[in-house]
């Protein structure tokens, strides 16, 4: 019992510090940027008074948290991971060993990829079913990740998201719930801490069920690495479609779906396949025993010291030989190389 309130605190814990460091810097951001649109409108004199008014400033504060949100999930990730990093370093302990940043197969690099790209494809087939106000409710919420400018949209989206939450979801609050609780238990709550962290109800269900994709993808791999792959290809595959126009062909997207049913199926198979939880071994081979010594006699002993040194002789004289002949060489070629250079300058 008292290991499963120790990594029950600890999971909590480091999910406290990942959830509050994003909301402090997502007010920040907002703050400092919608400042001075408070001050327009304060000294117009009537965002109280007028319910228009407020209405509109209201409108430019959401637009302004909406524009900011990218930047500040790039400079809540880089806190959020540089402040465990500190902690981990206070108490004496490796940082990438503590979250299980390990090598794993390169083979399974293409494979995991693969499979997030389609798996983020028949994510979308499964929105066909859910009802239109749901949907509206979700393309609203999730709006921001595709605005703004498309290089902070890939770094926050595609490279630091997936980083910074297979850190904390898998990493930490994931090892440290199975270090008090069976592995499915962690997971499933590990997975529900994920999606509770993507606000949105529609979102919450999808993410919780890749946040269990993802335990399984570390589970056999035992590397961080892995899922950050995996995150990686379904995040980018939302950048992706995202550049579709809105008046793409139906067809082009029933193709687009029987690809990533076969993509996946292919993707998982190739995974499955590979080694669980470490890089392919080396073939061993037996080592030949060594003979024994031979007893020598002492006239023989002086014999051998004598032509010994001999040879050693030999081989000084030849290697001074050598390292003058190569002296020699480099010293030609520089020559030569300085030729070609004067005669190029005198053409040119």
């Amino acid at each position: 019992m008292k290991k499963f309130f120790i990594g029950l605190l600890k999971a909590v814990g480091y999910f406290a510090v990942y959830y509050v460091m994003q909301l402090v810097v997502t007010m920040v951001f907002a703050i400092v940027k919608a400042f001075p649109v408070a001050m327009k409108y304060a000294m117009g004199g009537s965002l109280v008074s007028d319910p228009a008014v407020f209405s509109a400033y209201m409108d430019e504060v959401i637009r302004i948290v909406m524009d900011t949100a990218l930047p500040a999930v790039i400079v809540s990730g880089l806190l959020t991971v540089g402040l465990f990093w500190l902690i981990f370093a206070c108490r004496k302990k490796k940082f990438v060993k503590e979250v299980g940043i390990r090598k794993m197969n390169p083979v399974a690099v293409a494979p995991l990829v693969l499979m997030g790209l389609s798996f983020n494809i028949l994510t979308s087939l499964m929105f066909a079913l859910v009802p239109q106000e749901a949907m509206d409710s979700y393309i609203e919420s999730s709006s921001f990740v595709l605005s703004g400018n498309m290089v902070t949209v890939v770094i926050a989206t595609v490279i630091m998201a997936p980083i910074v939450e297979e850190i904390v979801f898998r990493g930490l609050v994931y090892t440290r719930l199975k270090k008090g609780m069976p592995a499915v238990v962690a997971a499933i709550l590990a997975s529900a801490l994920f999606g509770f962290a993507h606000g949105q109800w529609l979102w919450m269900i999808y993410t919780s069920v890749f946040g269990m994709v993802l335990v399984w993808v570390y589970e056999r791999t035992k590397s961080l690495f892995a899922g950050m792959l995996l995150h990686f290809g379904y995040n980018l595959c939302s950048v992706l479609l995202g550049l579709l126009p809105e008046d793409t062909p139906d067809w082009m997207g029933l193709v687009l779906i029987a690809v990533a049913v076969v993509v996946a199926a292919l993707g998982i198979f190739w995974f499955v396949k590979l080694p669980k939880g470490k890089l392919p071994e080396e073939p061993v081979v037996a080592a030949e025993p060594l003979p024994e010594p031979e007893e020598v006699s002492e006239e023989e002993e002086t014999a051998e010291d004598g032509s010994s040194s001999d040879e050693e002789k030999a081989t000084d004289d030849s290697l001074v030989g050598d390292v003058a002949e190569a002296v020699g060489a480099v010293a030609g070629v520089a020559g030569a190389v300085a030729e070609i250079a004067e005669a190029v300058i005198e053409n040119i």
